[in-house]
C-alpha cells in the first residue's frame, strides 16, 4: 500500500471536524461532498468514523499501555482508527494498516511517525481484557450503572452489544406512489440486500455497503429512511383523510411525510418547528415525496404556537426532543455528550410540550407522545405528571393501532416501550392520550 489511502485521509478529516464540536452525520456529509470519493470509500469512511466513535473508550484503552505523555490529538485519532481496522475489521492485513497509519503520520505529524510504528507493531498481540462493562463497550459509567440497577447485567450487556453494533437501516415505501414488492425487486436489481419487514406493513430492511442517495428510488419519492419503531408513532396516531393534524415538533419531517401517505394526502397537515435549516430540509423531503403543497410550515416554538392555536386540532403528535438514549447505535457520538442531569432538564422541557399538545387538541382529540429513549424521567414520569395536572385526559391503550400482535409483548401498562435491539429497532417509547 503506498499513502494512508482516500478513505483514511477523510475518515481522519470528519474526526477531525467532530472533535471541533461538529455532529457526525453533518461532518460526514461535508467531507463527502469534498472529498470525492468512490461508493467503496465513501463506505470505508463511514465504517471507520462510526467504528471508533462508537468503541472509542476500548480503543483507548488498548492504547494506554504503550503511552508516555499526552498525545497530540490528530495522532490518537489515527492511532484509533489503525486499532479500529486491526481489532473490528478484516479486509486489510495488520502490516497494511500499519503501513497507512504511518503514511498519514507522516503528513500531519512527522516527529510521532516513529512512536506510531512502533506501537501498532505491538498493539495486535496486545489487546486489552477483562474490562469492566463500561470500557469494554465504550459507554459512560453512569450510564451502564443506571442501566444494571434497571435491567440487571445480562439485559445491559445486550443493550451495549446492540448500541455498538451497525444498525439495520429500514425504508419506508411510499404507497400512493408504488407497492413495497416493486421497491424490493428494485432494490435487488440494484444489488442491494433487502426484505421486507416481518413486522410493519410499509418497511423494507436494507443491509450492505451502498450510499442511499444514489438509489432511483429514494430519488424518485418512492422510499424514506425511518427505523420501524418510528413508523409505529404514526401506526398509534392513526391519522384520518380531511382530520386537521399538527406535528408539533416535526423535525426533518419524516412522521409529517407517514401521516400524509397514510392519509393519500388528504388530511390538513401543520409541521411546527424551531429551527429554519431543519423545516428547510423538511420541505425538501416533502417535496420529494410529491407532498409539498400539502403542510402548511411554522417556524415557532411549539409552546407558543399552542397559544395561539387552542382547540384547533383532531390529532397532535408529539415525537418530543430528548436524550437520545435509545438510539446510540445511530448517534455514536451522542453518548459522550449527555449527563445524567440532563434528563430532568429533557424531563422540564417534555412537560411543557405536552401541555401544549394538550391545548392544541379539540375536545375528543387524539395526541401521541413518543421518545427515542426508554429513560422514565423522558417517558412514565411525563405521562404520570401530565395526567396529575390535567384530570380530563385520558390515556389509551396503544395495542389495537399497532400492526402486529408481536407488539404487544412490549406494551407496559397501556404504552409500548422497545428497549435497542427489540426485534432488530430502535429503543422507542409510544403513549397515546385523549382529550
Amino acid at each position: 500500500m503506498t499513502g494512508p489511502g482516500p478513505a483514511r485521509i477523510e475518515a481522519l478529516n470528519v474526526l477531525t471536524l467532530i472533535r471541533g464540536g461538529e455532529p457526525v452525520a453533518e461532518a460526514l456529509a461535508q467531507r463527502t461532498r469534498l472529498g470525492q470519493l468512490s461508493p467503496a470509500d465513501r463506505s470505508l469512511m463511514t465504517q471507520i468514523v462510526y467504528g471508533v466513535l462508537r468503541n472509542q473508550r476500548y480503543l483507548d484503552a488498548w492504547l494506554a499501555p504503550f503511552l508516555r505523555g499526552e498525545l497530540e490529538p490528530v495522532v490518537r485519532d489515527i492511532l484509533r482508527m489503525a486499532l479500529f481496522q486491526m481489532g473490528f475489521l478484516d479486509r486489510v492485513p495488520a502490516y497494511a494498516i500499519v503501513d497507512a497509519a504511518v503514511e498519514q503520520t507522516k503528513a500531519v505529524s512527522p516527529r510521532a511517525t516513529g512512536m506510531v510504528n512502533a506501537i501498532l507493531r505491538r498493539a495486535p498481540t496486545k489487546k486489552p481484557k477483562n474490562l469492566p462493562l463500561a470500557v469494554e463497550f465504550s459507554h459512560p459509567d453512569w450510564l451502564v450503572h443506571r442501566w444494571q440497577n434497571r435491567f440487571g447485567t445480562e439485559k445491559t450487556r445486550r443493550i451495549l452489544m446492540v448500541n455498538n453494533e451497525v444498525p439495520p437501516l429500514s425504508l419506508r415505501v411510499n404507497v400512493l406512489k408504488t407497492s413495497r414488492e416493486a421497491v424490493l425487486a428494485e432494490l435487488h436489481q440494484e444489488g442491494v440486500r433487502s426484505e421486507l419487514s416481518h413486522y410493519v406493513p410499509e418497511a423494507i430492511r436494507v443491509s450492505g455497503s451502498f450510499w442511499l442517495e444514489d438509489l432511483p428510488a429514494f430519488q424518485n419519492g418512492l422510499v424514506t429512511v425511518q427505523d420501524e419503531s418510528s413508523m409505529l408513532v404514526t401506526w398509534v396516531l392513526d391519522p384520518q383523510p380531511d382530520e386537521r393534524i399538527v406535528d408539533l415538533t416535526a423535525g426533518l419531517g419524516g412522521k409529517t411525510g407517514h401521516i400524509l401517505e397514510r392519509t393519500q394526502g388528504q388530511a390538513k397537515v401543520t409541521a411546527v418547528d424551531l429551527s429554519r435549516t431543519r423545516l428547510k430540509l423538511l420541505q425538501e423531503n416533502l417535496t420529494r415525496l410529491g407532498f409539498f403543497n400539502h403542510v402548511t410550515v411554522m417556524e415557532m416554538d411549539a409552546r407558543h404556537f399552542a397559544a395561539g392555536n387552542v382547540h384547533e386540532f383532531d390529532r397532535v403528535l408529539l415525537d418530543a426532543p430528548c436524550s437520545n438514549l435509545g438510539v446510540l447505535r445511530r448517534r455514536s457520538d451522542a453518548r459522550w455528550k449527555k449527563q445524567e442531569n440532563d434528563l430532568q432538564e429533557h424531563k422540564n422541557l417534555q412537560q411543557e410540550l405536552l401541555t401544549a399538545a394538550i391545548t392544541v387538541a379539540k375536545p375528543g382529540g387524539v395526541i401521541v407522545y413518543s421518545t427515542c429513549s426508554v429513560e422514565p424521567e423522558e417517558t412514565i414520569m411525563v405521562l404520570d405528571h401530565v395526567l396529575a395536572t390535567h384530570p380530563t385526559i385520558h390515556h389509551e391503550d396503544v395495542r389495537e393501532y399497532l400492526p402486529d400482535p408481536i407488539f404487544e409483548e412490549f406494551v407496559v401498562d397501556g404504552n409500548l416501550v422497545l428497549l435497542p435491539g427489540d426485534l432488530g429497532m430502535d429503543g422507542f417509547f409510544i403513549a397515546r392520550l385523549r382529550t
